[in-house]
C-alpha cells in the first residue's frame, strides 16, 4: 500500500514539471550545492577561497553560456573584434612598429563600452570571454613588444623612441588607483581589502584616502614590502579607539559642550598622538622615497569657498603625513 502511495506521488509530480524522480533529485542536490557556495562566499577569507566557490556556481548556474556569447546591448562587441584582431596580426607578424602604433593609439580603458559595471552583474567572477580574451592580447603584445625590443629585433627603430612610445602610451591610458573613502566602519573593510589585493600582488602603486581611508592607506604606504605581512596580520586587531583613550569614553554632554567652544564633537588631540605613533614623522616624500607608493591624502578646506586639497609627494613633499590625517 506504502509503495502504491509513493508511486502516485511520483507520478504527480513528474505530471507537473515533466521531470523523472532521478532529475529532481538531481536538482534537489544542484541547490543544496548552490546554497552551500553562496554561504560559503559570504564567510570567505581569501580570494582564493571566494574565486573557487565564484567558479563552481557560475557553472552551476550556467552563467558560463552568456560569457561565451558574444551579443548583447552592453556593449559593441565588433569594435572589441577588430581592435582584437589588429592586435593580434601585429603580434604575430612581430610587426614592431604595428604594434607600437597600436598600442599608442588603439588602447582604451573602456573602448565599445566594456566597463560598463552591467556587464559584469551576470556571472559571480568575470564577464565576456571576448573583453576577457582582448585584456589578454593586449597585455601579450606588450610583452611582445618588450621582447623583440630586448632582443634588438625593433625594424631599425631605437630603443630610445620605443621607450619614449610606451611612456607616452601609459600616460594616455592612465594609472590604476585604490581610494578609500571615509566612515570609520569602513576601515576595517579596507585593511580586508589591502590585505586580499596584497595576497593576489594586484595592490597598484597610487593610492588615496579620506578620512579614516586615508588612515589606512597612510599606515600602508608607509611600510616597505618586507614590512606588510607581519602589518596586516596585526593591524586589524590593533586599537582603533582613535577619539578617546581607552576607559575615558566621553559622554554626550561633554560632546556638546565641546561642539559649542571649538565647533567639533570629538577630540583630536588623541587622534594626533595615535596616528603620530603609528607613522612617525615621515613625510610624504620620505614615505615615497622608502616605499615607491605614491600617498593620497584629501584633505577639506578651511573655507566654504575653497576646493579639497590632494597632498602627495608632489604637492606637499615636506608635509608630515600624521597632520595631513
Amino acid at each position: 500500500m506504502k509503495d502504491s502511495w509513493n508511486w502516485a506521488g511520483h507520478s504527480l509530480y513528474s505530471y507537473r514539471d515533466g521531470l523523472s524522480e532521478e532529475q529532481r533529485k538531481k536538482r534537489a542536490g544542484i541547490e543544496d550545492r548552490k546554497q552551500v557556495l553562496y554561504l560559503k562566499i559570504k564567510n570567505a577569507v581569501s580570494y582564493e577561497e571566494w574565486r573557487s566557490c565564484a567558479i563552481e556556481l557560475d557553472e552551476l548556474e550556467n552563467n558560463n553560456a552568456w560569457k561565451q556569447t558574444l551579443e548583447s546591448t552592453e556593449y559593441d562587441p565588433r569594435l572589441v573584434q577588430d581592435r582584437l584582431r589588429q592586435l593580434e596580426d601585429a603580434r604575430i607578424s612581430c610587426d614592431v612598429s604595428r604594434m607600437l602604433f597600436l598600442v599608442r593609439t588603439a588602447l582604451s580603458r573602456d573602448l565599445a563600452h566594456m566597463s560598463n559595471a552591467s556587464l559584469y552583474r551576470h556571472s559571480h567572477i568575470g564577464t565576456k570571454n571576448l573583453i576577457d580574451r582582448y585584456i589578454t592580447t593586449a597585455l601579450e603584445t606588450i610583452a611582445t613588444l618588450v621582447d623583440l625590443s630586448v632582443h634588438d629585433r625593433c625594424d631599425g627603430l631605437e630603443l630610445k623612441y620605443i621607450l619614449d612610445q610606451l611612456l607616452a602610451a601609459r600616460q594616455a591610458f592612465g594609472r590604476s588607483a585604490l581610494l578609500f573613502s571615509g566612515g570609520a566602519t569602513f576601515g576595517m573593510t579596507h585593511i580586508g581589502v589591502l590585505k586580499a589585493l596584497y595576497e593576489a600582488k594586484m595592490i597598484p602603486r597610487i593610492i588615496s584616502g579620506a578620512s579614516a581611508g586615508s588612515i589606512v592607506c597612510a599606515v600602508f604606504c608607509t611600510r616597505t614590502d618586507e614590512e606588510l605581512p607581519a602589518l596586516l596580520d596585526t593591524y586589524i586587531h590593533g586599537d582603533f579607539a582613535v577619539f578617546n583613550k581607552k576607559g575615558q569614553e566621553e559622554n554626550i554632554l561633554q560632546k556638546m559642550t565641546r561642539f559649542l567652544k571649538f565647533g567639533s564633537f570629538l577630540d583630536i588631540s588623541h587622534l594626533a598622538k595615535t596616528i603620530r605613533n603609528w607613522l612617525g614623522d615621515m613625510t610624504f616624500q620620505e614615505a615615497y622615497n622608502r616605499t615607491r607608493r605614491i600617498l593620497n591624502i584629501c584633505v577639506s578646506s578651511a573655507g566654504m569657498y575653497e576646493l579639497p586639497r590632494l597632498l602627495n609627494y608632489i604637492s606637499a613633499p615636506n608635509v608630515l603625513i600624521w597632520s595631513a590625517v
